[in-house]
């Protein structure tokens, strides 16, 4: 098989902080209530679980001290449960957060894979909480705005005499807030004008006092003050979310300041104190984290105040490149299977219909105004922010090729009928099964795959690794999970640099550029996962600052769409060039606000999902699956659903009694020892030989349950990251490029930008101006004849006696058949003729040729017929038309009643 992708050079290494056994050693013997507080006592008094604690949750972290003082805990169940919970996070879950897992960034070998720990093994890396920068820095803005330098916001869409916010960032009662608007008065504008680049605020304040010396100091201060609260108007204090340390960017901002801030000496304080805390060894940090937490909370008294991320330090870190071939082999496999899911992308092809419905193929589309509900059709309809206000009225779905589908019934009937808990897929007996071939243009650009890795020896002492893949499976685009953790990488500059090459050596790059988006989301703790640097040629960054300068800064007023080889792109209309979007980040896309979501959705539009697995549609409904497998990959693990009705739990069932129906189902199934509960990509690995692991897992069916997902645990083989006699689970997160076709069939580039807005007098023709637009309804099984007589000598009439210059007409389905006629002269004689022209519809009505009309504004399609210059010839060439159809339709009927007489 060909090889579809290379590696970048690097990987991400992740591990619990905890060793396996850990875990495996204390859930592997029932504990009696008397040696419970015992054991309990042991793991709370770890002074690196402790920390760990105290980094994630305070209110455990105090519940655990008075604890191991010995005070009585109120819920003991639940705090039990919550131990335990982290204890396993700890020992076996290899997803980075706080000080329960970290990551490291490792090479490819010709020499054999090894990982290795240093004796220090771990580094801290805490930084303040964006949650707590933000909320100083809108405190600073509200305060101290005169001395502050301003830009206007690029996320502001001017809809009429509005000027709206597609997102904000701000509360009401606790409560997110949608869009928000302003009038669009002229001192906005104006002030819109003057803000585009940074703009100290007293000259703002002294231009818009000169321009309107109507208007007192005051009202132009409380103008302005209304637009920074609302954030219309950015500030120079917003740190870039696309820099290595926002910290650092805001104590370098305020030293700019003419006047002595007293939080300056406290930030810088917090900032070394940070500093002290991240050099503490693990385990020894309790005392200067609440310290530091004390500190921070006297300066701004908000939840979350430090995000703490941890660096393994891995003296050894490397694979042998092998890896890269195999997994070359997964992915042949899956896309190939990939292109028998038909209509992968339902809405998305919906809302493609309806943009050519309203705009034609030919036209590029503000993409505010595209998303915008008045001014355009609005999101797609899955989106939320805000929602389509239009109705669905079709089937959304889409299907698995009839091949593929019983080829995955066959393999699971086979298994379960010779009680084989995998089913494995090879390569001949899927290209039996006659799919498509891969297309090269239709799998992604880049991607992640995330693999938990064990090493197996046989009875040669030959060692061979197993993969299973993880169970956040990967990514769409390489980088993204590197973003957030790009500050604890040895050069991250230089792996940006080197991936942003790689993308645009697989595009013609005078057709392209990339460009990087970045938000303040509504949740802004959610900003520190969208932390990253990048290395695009262009930025977008939306309430706050970007990395980039004012050459390389894009705005969303300057990006439109259009539809080229029937998918979606994103143009500047400045540079006219297409969009490569980036997100280096992982914070789901649904929760963004439509315009970003929709450039990101469209940058992926047409591309295979190697991790759309067809099976998932086939065993939806099933409450047992068996592992799916390929070569030494375990692609899915083997699963169980428990539900009401083969687990019958109310909410009165007791312990005893839950216990007692879980150990029958397990035998009736046959569950291992070891299992995870799964939710997402949240695991909790159980022993369900052990009564607190079952507590675990009654408590969730009680609290939960809809249905209870159960993956089996990797088994096969042993952990490879090694500490003397201690392993770690480990799990690696392998970025990928696409390997480079040896030619690449370049389609000419369409340059359809222009200046005619979508409101332009010379576009939307309302009626009586040049144009009378009517949509004849109920016509389906009259149409011939109403053209061929009724429109064909009416508006022959109005030609022959000067009243209009030309009409046309076409048929159409909308959702309803109608005919769409179109009289085109000048306005005085239009609005002369329709007095007439109401009889004669009405007339049309009483002979029952149409049931209803309407009038309404006609929307040239410009660009789809050559631009102004040839539109009017092309509206001519339709008049034309129209007459010869006519004649056609008159001659038909000529030639079926020549038949009838004779």
């Amino acid at each position: 098989m060909k090889d579809l992708y290379k590696n970048m050079n690097t990987f991400m290494v992740r591990t619990p902080t905890f060793q396996a056994n850990k875990y495996f050693n204390f859930f592997d013997n029932n504990i009696d209530l008397n040696n419970l507080k015992d054991r309990l006592f042991e793991i709370c008094s770890n002074p690196d679980f402790r920390e760990a604690i105290l980094v994630s949750s305070r209110t455990l972290y105090n519940t655990l001290i008075d604890f191991c003082n010995g005070k009585e805990i109120k819920k003991f169940d639940y705090f039990v449960q919550s131990i335990y919970k982290y204890l396993i996070r700890m020992s076996i879950r290899p997803t980075p957060f706080g000080l329960f897992s970290g990551v490291d960034f490792g090479e490819y070998t010709d020499e054999e894979t090894s990982f290795l720990y240093n004796d220090n093994k771990f580094e801290k890396f805490a930084r303040p909480d964006l949650e707590w920068i933000i909320s100083i820095v809108k405190d600073l803005e509200e305060n101290y705005f005169s001395y502050l330098t301003f830009k206007i916001n690029d996320g502001i869409f001017i809809k009429g005499n509005r000027a709206l916010l597609i997102h904000s960032t701000l509360k009401e009662d606790n409560n997110r807030i949608g869009e928000i608007s302003v009038r669009a008065t002229k001192p906005f504008m104006r002030t819109y004008e003057l803000a585009k680049d940074c703009v100290e605020y007293g000259k703002l304040k002294h231009m818009l006092l000169e321009e309107y010396s109507n208007a007192d100091e005051k009202t132009i201060e409380g103008f302005l003050k209304q637009l920074i609260e609302k954030e219309y108007l950015i500030s120079n204090l917003r740190p870039p979310l696309t820099g290595l340390d926002q910290f650092d960017y805001i104590i370098n901002e305020l030293k700019k300041f003419e006047i002595q801030i007293p939080i300056i000496s406290d930030l810088i304080d917090i900032k070394n104190e940070i500093d002290s805390y991240n050099k503490s060894l693990f385990g020894k940090g309790e005392e200067a984290y609440l310290k530091l937490c004390k500190k921070m909370k006297d300066v701004s008294n908000v939840k979350n105040l430090l995000q703490v991320d941890t660096k393994l330090n891995l003296k050894e870190k490397k694979i042998n490149k092998k890896i890269i071939s195999e997994i070359n082999d997964l992915m042949n496999i899956l896309f190939r299977l990939s292109m028998a899911i038909d209509n992968p992308e339902p809405f998305l092809s919906r809302y493609k219909q309806e943009f050519v419905e309203k705009y034609g193929q030919d036209r590029e589309i503000s993409l505010l105004e595209l998303l915008d509900n008045d001014t355009g059709i609005g999101g797609p309809f899955n989106y939320e922010r805000p929602s389509n206000n239009r109705s669905l009225d079709i089937a959304i779905t889409k299907s698995v090729n009839g091949n593929v589908r019983d080829y995955f019934s066959e393999k699971y009937l086979y298994a379960i009928k010779n009680k084989e808990n995998s089913i494995v897929i090879k390569d001949n007996e899927v290209k039996d099964l006659e799919i498509e071939e891969i297309n090269y243009e239709n799998i992604p650009d880049s991607l992640e795959v995330n693999i938990i890795i064990k090493s197996q020896t046989n009875e040669n002492n030959d060692i061979s690794l197993k993969y299973n893949i993880g169970p956040n499976l990967g990514s769409t685009s390489a980088g993204k999970s590197f973003g957030r953790f790009s500050h604890m990488m040895d050069n991250p500059s230089n792996f940006f640099k080197s991936l942003n090459a790689e993308i645009k050596n697989l595009k013609n790059m005078d057709e392209y550029v990339t460009c990087e988006i970045s938000y303040l989301p509504n949740e802004v703790r959610n900003a520190n996962v969208t932390r990253n640097i990048h290395e695009s040629d262009y930025e977008i960054s939306l309430f706050t600052n970007g990395r980039k300068d004012n050459i390389s800064r894009l705005k969303l007023d300057d990006i439109f769409i259009g539809i080229e080889n029937n998918q979606f792109y994103a143009k500047s209309k400045t540079l006219n060039k297409k969009l490569l979007i980036t997100m280096n980040n992982m914070l789901n896309s649904q929760a963004a606000p439509n315009a970003i979501r929709f450039l990101y959705d469209i940058s992926l539009e047409g591309k295979k999902l190697w991790y759309d697995f067809p099976w998932n549609d086939v065993y939806k409904n099933f409450s047992y699956v068996p592992a799916i497998k390929y070569k030494n990959f375990t692609i899915c693990p083997e699963t169980w659903r428990l539900n009401r009705i083969n687990m019958k739990i109310t909410k009165k069932t007791e312990f005893n009694e839950f216990r007692e129906m879980f150990k029958n189902y397990c035998s009736q199934y046959n569950v291992p020892k070891y299992v995870y509960l799964t939710f997402a990509d949240n695991r909790i690995l159980l022993n369900i030989e052990n009564e607190e692991c079952i507590k675990i897992l009654f408590h969730e069916c009680k609290n939960t349950f809809q249905e209870i997902v159960l993956n089996a645990y990797e088994c096969e083989g042993s952990n490879i990251v090694k500490n003397g006699d201690c392993d770690y689970a480990c799990e690696l997160v392998i970025p990928l490029i696409k390997v480079k076709k040896d030619e690449i069939i370049q389609t000419k580039f369409s340059k359809k930008l222009n200046n005619i807005s979508s409101l332009s007098s010379n576009r939307i023709k309302d009626p009586f101006d040049e144009w009378i637009y009517l949509k004849l309804y109920g016509t389906s099984s009259s149409a011939d004849d109403l053209i061929a007589y009724s429109i064909s000598e009416y508006c022959n009439n109005l030609v022959k006696n000067k009243n209009i210059d030309k009409y046309f007409f076409m048929r159409y389905v909308d959702p309803e058949q109608h005919i769409r006629l179109r009289l085109n002269g000048e306005e005085n004689k239009l609005l002369e003729i329709y007095p007439d022209l109401r009889k004669w519809l009405n007339s049309l009505k009483e002979e029952g040729l149409m049931t209803h009309f309407s009038l309404d504004s006609y929307d040239r399609e410009i660009e789809r017929y050559g631009g102004l210059e040839l539109i009017d010839i092309a509206e001519k060439v339709f008049y034309f038309d129209s007459l010869v159809t006519e004649n056609i339709l008159i001659q038909k009927e000529k030639e079926i009643l020549l038949l009838v007489t004779n």
